[in-house]
């Protein structure tokens, strides 16, 4: 199993462990509602390490992403773009970011979970294209934090004294006493606020530590889950599969159907003509009796879905989920029944779930 690179900083500071994607992760520090909480209201840290982390440079390295994934990457330097690996049927092998750092190379975030499928997988393509690209996978040479909240941004700028002047998902290259590192106005937590990358890790370890003593709350990977659900946001293995195509995963965004070629377009395109028969929507409960994943939808009785991911939401104080039903019954507000443990009335809700006017990047007010 994986350890953290920052791994003895999580024990000193209490950290209660699982095994995660082949890592050893922070569960919980203290309590995870509490986390989840301190990242709404004011500041969390996340280690994200685990994320799996590849280099992809060359003359030819956008064009080569072009056709590996579904996205438009054909953008200027210093933006981030969402974007999905899928495989020749349209499934979805990955979900990930690409930060453009120049014109000819980018960091490209996978799930830890994908990390060597998809790095098998790009070395494929790489060779079967023949273009003028290189991959390395920095995954174990590199920290990867996440400072996120609504005061994240503002304490990252008083302890390292300096201040980024980003649009939301842009990304730049930074200098700090010496240290190089990649900084990012990203996350997945629906908040705003920063993900840092660094090839030092005493330099992560001592950010890090000043973040905490500067009140920043450290947060465990039970409190990320519960604040990316709480903001509609997948978990691939859960929400999303090499079986989910991106139209029925309400990620349309993230495909250009317009682009010359990429993988998958062909099968999308069919999918496209055909249309879905199923799709992702988001569920919340009018008590604390929570969704679980693989928990069943029923409508009149009848079976109709099943829940992908559900928890309880201590921002929203009821229990949410998400499940895929019928497009006809993914009209907000269609009432249906969760049949689990326990058997309770859920409701089709948009999502994020919570007010974006409160909680949130887009939020307006405080």
């Amino acid at each position: 199993m994986f350890r953290l690179p920052l791994d003895g900083l999580h024990r000193e500071l209490g950290a209660k462990f699982f095994e995660f994607a082949g890592w050893e992760m922070p569960m919980k520090y203290t309590n995870s509602l509490k986390e989840t909480l301190s990242v709404r209201n004011a500041v969390g840290i996340f280690d994200t390490s685990h994320m799996g982390r590849f280099l992809i440079r060359g003359p030819q390295a956008i064009d080569f992403l072009q056709r590996a994934t579904s996205n438009d990457l054909k953008i200027s330097s210093g933006r981030t773009r969402y974007t999905l690996t899928l495989n020749p049927e349209g499934g979805i092998k990955d979900d990930n970011v690409a930060f453009k750092l120049s014109e000819d190379l980018v960091l490209f975030v996978v799930n830890a979970s994908n990390r060597e499928k998809i790095l098998r997988w790009f070395e494929a393509l790489m060779s079967e294209w023949n273009m003028d690209v290189e991959m390395s996978d920095e995954t174990f040479r590199t920290v990867m934090m996440a400072i996120q909240g609504p005061k994240a941004r503002d304490l990252v700028h008083d302890v390292l004294g300096m201040t980024f002047n980003l649009k939301k998902f842009r990304v730049q290259e930074g200098m700090h006493e010496g240290t190089k590192f990649i900084v990012s106005r990203t996350g997945y937590t629906g908040e705003d606020g920063y993900e840092i990358v660094t090839w030092d890790v005493h330099w992560a370890e001592s950010l890090y530590r000043e973040l905490v003593n500067r009140g920043a709350v450290p947060c465990g990977l039970v409190a990320r889950d519960i604040l990316r659900l709480e903001a509609g946001l997948v978990l691939y293995g859960n929400d999303i599969t090499e079986e989910t195509n991106p139209f029925e995963a309400g990620l349309d965004f993230a495909v250009k159907l317009d682009k010359e070629s990429f993988v998958g377009k062909e099968a999308l395109l069919k999918v496209r003509e055909e249309g879905i028969r199923r799709k992702r929507v988001g569920l919340v409960s009018e008590t604390r009796n929570s969704p679980r994943k693989g928990d069943r939808i029923l409508k009149g009785g009848e079976e109709v879905g099943l829940v992908t991911s559900g928890t309880f939401s201590p921002t929203l104080g009821r229990g949410i989920g998400m499940g895929y039903v019928p497009p006809e019954l993914a009209r907000e507000g269609e009432e249906l029944t969760i049949r689990g443990l326990k058997e309770f009335k859920v409701r089709v809700s948009k999502m994020p779930f919570y007010d974006e006017s409160k909680y949130g990047w887009r939020r307006t007010s405080t």
